[in-house]
C-alpha cells in the first residue's frame, strides 16, 4: 500500500464499508478501541492468549486461559461462537485457509494438535508426535500444510489431509517459526543460539540455506536477555523485513535476505506480562505484542504496562545505531498483551483479559455552507 490515498475500506457495524479519501499516517494516528469483549464473563482472572483473522479478515478467532475459542465477526463487530475446550486446553489457535476450521495447540492431556470444525463444534482430526509443549505454530500462506515448534526441540511439518508428520526437525530450542509470504521459505528462531535459520520449504531435510546471528546485536540493545525473552517472528507481507519481537526492550526489524538490523524498535515502557509463546514461570501464555500492518511499513505493538499502543513508522528516519521510537502512541485504558493487525480491512485487534476492536476514526464532515 503506497502513501498517498487510502483504498482499504473500513468493516462498520452495520456490515457496509466506506472509503476514506485520507493521507496514510494519519489513518493509522486515529485509530482508537471502538468495542471490546471480555475474555470470560464468569471469572475476570482469565486472559486472552492468541489472536489470529481469517485469510478474508471477516473472523477473528481468540483462545483463552478459560478454556474457550471465541469467534467474532468483524463486519457485524460481535461475538458470534464460543467454544469451550475444557478436556484438552486450548492456545495458539489459528484459522486454516477454509475459515470455519480453526487449529489449536492443546494446554493439557496431551501435547497434540486440534483440527475443530467451527460448524458442528466437533475435531476433524488430530496430529499427533510432539512429547512436550508446543511453542509456535504457521500455517502456510501457499497450502493446507503447517508448521509447529515445540520444547521437545523438534520442529514438524504437517498437511491438514494427514494425521502423520510430513516431516521432521531435530533442532536447539527452536522456539518460533514462520513462512515468508511466498511460502517458499521457513524462517526457524532458536534462542539458545541467537540465531535465525532459513530453510527451504522443497528442501527442508537439507541444512538451512542461511543462518543470522542475531548474538551481536542482542549485546549492542538487549545485552540483559541475550538469548531469550522472544515471542515473535514474522515476515512482512512484501517478504522485506524479518521482525523478531521481544518481552521487553524492542523489536527487531531484520532485512529479511541479509539478517541485518534495519531497525530496533525502541520506546517500549516495559513487558506485558506474558511468557510466550509458553510458560513455566506461571505468567499467562501469549504470542507477541507486535504486528506489522499489511503494507509492511508500520510495526503496531503493546507498551507493557503502559496504558497504550505505540505505532513504528520504518520509513522514518533512524536514530544512532538504527534505533527507532514510535511515530506515534494510540490511547487506550489498559494493557495490550496481543495485538494483530487485519489483513483486508482497517482494523486493529489487540487484547489482554478482553479483545478490543479498534478502528480509525472518521474524519469531520465538512460544514454545508
Amino acid at each position: 500500500m503506497a502513501e498517498g490515498q487510502q483504498s482499504t475500506p473500513v468493516p462498520q457495524p452495520s456490515g457496509q464499508a466506506t472509503q476514506l479519501p485520507q493521507k496514510l499516517p494519519d489513518i493509522i494516528r486515529s485509530y482508537r478501541p471502538c468495542k471490546s469483549f471480555r475474555a470470560s464473563k464468569a471469572d475476570n482472572s482469565n486472559y486472552v492468549t492468541s489472536l489470529d483473522f481469517d485469510d478474508q479478515g471477516d473472523y477473528l478467532v481468540a483462545a483463552g486461559d478459560d478454556e474457550t475459542i471465541q469467534v467474532f465477526d468483524i463486519k457485524e463487530g460481535k461475538l458470534t461462537k464460543s467454544v469451550p475446550s475444557k478436556k484438552y486446553g486450548v492456545h495458539l489457535a489459528r484459522f486454516t485457509h477454509h475459515s470455519r476450521q480453526v487449529l489449536h495447540a492443546s494446554t493439557k492431556v496431551d501435547h497434540s494438535l486440534r483440527l475443530l470444525d467451527l460448524h458442528n463444534e466437533g475435531y476433524v482430526r488430530y496430529f499427533t508426535g510432539h512429547t512436550d509443549k508446543v511453542t509456535c505454530l504457521a500455517v502456510s500462506p501457499g497450502s493446507d500444510s503447517f508448521i509447529s515448534c515445540s520444547k521437545d526441540d523438534t520442529i514438524t511439518l504437517w498437511d491438514l489431509g494427514s494425521r502423520n508428520p510430513q516431516g521432521k526437525l531435530k533442532l536447539a530450542t527452536p522456539y518460533l517459526v514462520a513462512y515468508d509470504p511466498s511460502a517458499s521459505v521457513i524462517a526457524i528462531a532458536s534462542q539458545s543460539t541467537s540465531s535465525i535459520l532459513l530453510y527451504d520449504v522443497r528442501n527442508y531435510d537439507k541444512p538451512p540455506f542461511s543462518t543470522f546471528d542475531l548474538a551481536p546485536f542482542e549485546e549492542l540493545y538487549t545485552p540483559s536477555s541475550r538469548g531469550r525473552a522472544w515471542t515473535k517472528l514474522e515476515f512482512s507481507n512484501d517478504g522485506k523485513y524479518l521482525m523478531v519481537g521481544t518481552d521487553y526492550h524492542g523489536h527487531y526489524i531484520l532485512d529479511a535476505f541479509e539478517g541485518t538490523v534495519k531497525a530496533f524498535l525502541t520506546g517500549k515502557g516495559g513487558s506485558p506480562g506474558r511468557a510466550a509463546p509458553v510458560s513455566s514461570t506461571g505468567k499467562p501464555l501469549g504470542q507477541g505484542d507486535a504486528s506489522f500492518t499489511p503494507d509492511g511499513r508500520y510495526v503496531i505493538g503493546g507498551n507493557g504496562d503502559e496504558p497504550d499502543v505505540l505505532v513504528w513508522d520504518l520509513q522514518q528516519e533512524r536514530e544512532a545505531n538504527n534505533m527507532l521510537p514510535p511515530m506515534c502512541r494510540l490511547p487506550y485504558r489498559g494493557r495490550t498483551a496481543i495485538i494483530d493487525y487485519n489483513p483486508r480491512y482497517n482494523m486493529i485487534a489487540s487484547a489482554d483479559k478482553e479483545t478490543v476492536f479498534w478502528q480509525p476514526e472518521e474524519p469531520p464532515r465538512p460544514s454545508d455552507k
